[in-house]
Formats: structure tokens, C-alpha cells, sequence
């Protein structure tokens, strides 16, 4: 039987049935670290936080996804790189190119405060939770289930591929160009977009210092590690003055998402 990189070793997947399949591969994936890399003004205007790609555990699961569980629809392209959505502009609203502008010099001055190698702004990804949607932003829920990561697990630290920061980079990059207002200024995905009903079922890992105002530490410290680390704390306060910046100088223009709702998606499930 086969196994798969990222998991476990000596995991037989194949053995296991369907409806376990994706509880099983999570639950055999380490624990790994997701590091903040820029702010961001995707398509239609959509301000996310990018991070540096995904780990190497994180892409071993989403192949392994990818390759054993039966009718998952294509991947989409927002989950193909690691990305927490901040906010939508209004449903009226439409970026001019002097707003784009001053939305990329925003983001560029505050990106200088993310640092790669802080534990107190990386996301600890120890957990995934498959959650039933009501709206596409998710702060409506019907149903959730959490699943630990190889729980009591040495942390799994290695940065992202070289390939994949590359590719993550090349993402963000596309705000430089001359061209690139026709994109973030396109109709769709504004407001109603993310919060009008709409039911679907994705993968993600919610942002633990949101939801309890501080970080998260690994219930099993990183080899050589002093203490534990309180992964994501400053986090919350680097967003929040991100926030604050784009409703000072570009007032009434942005809706923010809740933070409780506040998730990076690992792989869309259904919808």
C-alpha cells in the first residue's frame, strides 16, 4: 500500500475508508508555522495578509488531498497560496488608480514591520478545522469539526520551499505593475460577496490570537527551545494598525472581516 510525504511514515492510506480519509491525513501531518510576509491588494480589491508560502508539511497535505480523496473540486486559486483576507471593499465602492496608489504604499510601509524569523508573528498551524459555511467569509457557521495535528508533536520549523516562496512572491509582485489597477478595481467580491448567504464546505486553520487575544503555544516545544513561544501574539496589533492606517487615509472605503472569523484556507472542500 502507499504512503504519502507528509504524513506519517508507515501510514497506509489506502486502507482507511473514504469518509475517514481527510481526518486521517491531518491527524498525521506535524504541526508547522505559517510566517507573515506582506500586506496585500489582491483582485478586486481584497486586502489580505500573504505568507511566505506554504510549509513543507502543509504542502505535502494538500497533495495528499489532492491524490486520495475521491470528487473534491479543483483547487481554486485563492487557496493556492497562503493568505488570510482582511477586509472587501463596500458593495459601491471601486478603487481609482490614486487610491490603488496610496493602498500599495500602505501596504509596503506596513509590511516593513513583519519580520520572518518572529515566532510571536508566526501562526502556529497545529490544527485545521473543516467548517460548514453560511457566507463565504466566515462569519456565519453551521457546523465545524477541529482536528489536531499530531498532537504532542515536535514542532516541524522548515521554512517553505524556495520554489514555493518564490512563487508566493511572484504573486504579490503583480501589485507593481503599470496594469495592475484593471485587476483590483474589477467588479466582484466586495462586501455582499463574502457575507450574503452562501453554503460551502472548506478546510482552513482559524487564527488562534484572534479568537483569544493572545498566541498559541505548541503543546510540545521545538527541539532546542528555552520556553515555550507564544506564536501569533503580536500578530493581532500589526493587523489592527494596518487596519486603522487604511481607515484614516482612505475613510469609508473598506468593510473589515470579524476577527473571530479570521482563517487562512488550506483547501476548499465543496462550493
Amino acid at each position: 500500500m502507499s504512503t504519502f510525504a507528509g504524513v506519517h511514515e508507515g501510514a497506509e492510506v489506502a486502507a482507511l475508508p473514504a469518509k475517514s480519509q481527510i481526518e486521517y491525513l491531518i491527524s498525521q501531518t506535524s504541526p508547522s508555522l505559517l510566517r507573515p510576509m506582506a500586506f496585500f491588494v489582491s483582485w478586486n480589491g481584497v486586502l489580505t495578509l500573504a505568507y511566505s508560502g506554504f510549509p513543507p508539511a502543509l504542502m505535502y497535505l494538500k497533495q495528499s488531498l489532492n491524490d486520495t480523496v475521491e470528487g473534491l473540486p479543483a483547487e481554486y486559486s485563492g487557496s493556492k497560496w497562503p493568505k488570510t483576507s482582511l477586509g472587501a471593499l463596500h458593495d459601491k465602492a471601486r478603487l481609482t488608480p490614486e487610491q490603488l496608489d496610496r493602498l500599495n504604499a500602505i501596504c509596503r510601509e506596513e509590511s516593513a514591520k513583519l519580520v520572518q524569523d518572529s515566532d510571536e508573528q508566526a501562526v502556529l498551524v497545529d490544527k485545521l478545522t473543516v467548517v460548514f459555511y453560511q457566507c463565504r467569509c466566515l462569519e456565519r457557521r453551521m457546523l465545524e469539526h477541529t482536528i489536531m495535528m499530531r498532537n504532542g508533536q515536535p514542532l516541524d520549523a522548515r521554512p517553505p520551499d524556495p520554489s514555493e516562496q518564490e512563487r508566493v512572491r511572484g504573486v504579490v509582485s503583480e501589485a507593481d505593475s503599470p496594469d495592475y489597477w484593471f485587476l483590483a478595481s474589477k467588479d466582484g467580491s466586495r462586501e455582499s460577496h463574502y457575507r450574503n448567504s452562501y453554503l460551502g464546505v472548506t478546510l482552513v486553520h482559524d487564527l488562534e490570537a484572534f479568537r483569544r487575544g493572545k498566541g498559541r503555544q505548541l503543546a510540545q516545544p521545538a527541539l532546542g527551545a528555552a520556553q515555550p513561544v507564544n506564536f501569533g501574539s503580536a500578530l493581532p496589533g500589526i493587523i489592527q494598525a494596518f487596519r486603522s492606517r487604511v481607515d484614516l487615509e482612505l475613510p469609508g472605503l473598506y468593510c473589515w472581516f470579524r476577527d473571530d472569523s479570521l482563517h487562512s484556507t488550506v483547501r476548499s472542500l465543496m462550493g
